[in-house]
């Protein structure tokens, strides 16, 4: 009898020592399969070189209150990662750095080889303090319809440097002039109209000046522009440059991303961007990778974004800007976005 009572004494010391045993097994399998699944958001190259996500359909992933995956920015880190620059020569190539490559395929907003496109074919240095402005009307201080005063007083007169797209010939109903030449800033100005980008040369201003328009994708591209003045300069959409035959008014137009831009003056910090395009501007604010831009203050027009005011609000609040209002003047209608300085002091959102 005392055989049995033993035996069952011992059964009752392991059974629970096997128990915790197997729950341990089992708690480590299923760690292993979360870690195995969790970082299945990756950076693949695909064959143009545009970076795309493969993400695990099993885990949804979650940014603030969206589902949505954050913007890709085509940037050389999302595709090679943040030590690509210790081998940056190895990605730049004279022999295929040409427009035609970069844009078929496709390359990121960085890429070395369209930083060095713009730098060598499509930017055209400040003209020297020391020659004459070469104005129609050299008696108007401020041609701009508002938005210099306007902006000077958000900023209390700090301004350094501006952009301005488009830059029409310089002077007529520019944002800018008045700043740059009562304040001594620099910038960039852009100008995709051939006859305008002329005349804004003859200007002599003090600025970098470039004959391209801005992309509406996060790459180099080619695109059929209407310089036609009843339009005030607009890309076509929908229509491909190899079956369109050029005029004087309708022709092909190399554009970069803006941010290509800032990174070939050396650049991204900007106190004004000046930002009308006629019906562009939602697309290319998509571009901008705002976590490598420091724009203080906005004005954009949008009275011809099919997209709408309330979307482009939308999309600027998402990056850390505030509405500041509207500008409704004789001949502008636009929206003033300002940088949220106080975006990181708002810890109560987290409580």
């Amino acid at each position: 009898m005392r055989f049995p009572i033993r035996f069952f004494s011992i059964s009752r010391l392991l059974l629970p020592v096997l128990f915790l045993l197997t729950l341990y097994i089992f708690s480590l399998v299923v760690v292993d399969s979360f870690y195995s699944t969790e970082n299945r958001l990756e950076i693949v190259s695909s064959q143009n070189n545009e970076p795309k996500r493969v993400v695990s359909p099993s885990i949804p992933l979650h940014h603030g209150d969206s589902d949505e995956l954050p913007p890709k920015y085509n940037l050389m880190e999302e595709s090679y990662g943040k030590k690509w620059t210790k081998k940056r020569d190895k990605y730049l190539s004279s022999a295929n750095c040409t427009v035609e490559y970069a844009n078929k395929n496709k390359l990121q907003q960085d890429h070395p080889c369209v930083i060095r496109l713009i730098k060598q074919k499509y930017l055209r240095q400040p003209s020297p303090k020391n020659l004459p402005y070469r104005l129609g009307d050299p008696q108007n201080v401020d041609p701009s319809d508002g938005q210099a005063q306007g902006i000077l007083r958000i900023l209390r007169n700090q301004v350094n440097i501006t952009i301005t797209l488009r830059a029409y010939d310089g002077e007529t109903l520019s944002n800018t002039l008045y700043m740059e030449r009562s304040f001594q800033w620099s910038g960039l100005l852009i100008e995709a109209d051939q006859i305008s980008h002329s005349q804004l040369v003859d200007r002599n201003r003090r600025a970098y000046t470039s004959p391209v328009c801005l992309s509406t994708k996060p790459y180099p591209m080619e695109v059929v522009f209407n310089a036609t003045v009843g339009t005030l300069g607009s890309i076509l959409d929908g229509v491909k440059s190899a079956k369109h035959t050029s005029t004087d008014n309708i022709y092909t137009m190399q554009c970069f991303p803006l941010y290509s831009m800032l990174v070939a003056v050396g650049r991204t910090r900007v106190d004004y961007f000046s930002l009308d395009v006629e019906g562009s501007e939602y697309k290319i604010l998509t571009t901008i990778p705002w976590h490598k831009v420091d724009i203080k203050t906005l004005t954009v027009e949008w009275n011809h974004v099919p997209e709408g005011e309330a979307a482009m609000t939308r999309l600027m609040e998402k990056n850390k800007y505030i509405k500041f209002g509207l500008l409704e003047m004789k001949f502008s209608h636009e929206v003033v976005y300002v940088q949220d300085f106080l975006n990181d002091l708002r810890k109560f959102e987290d409580y």
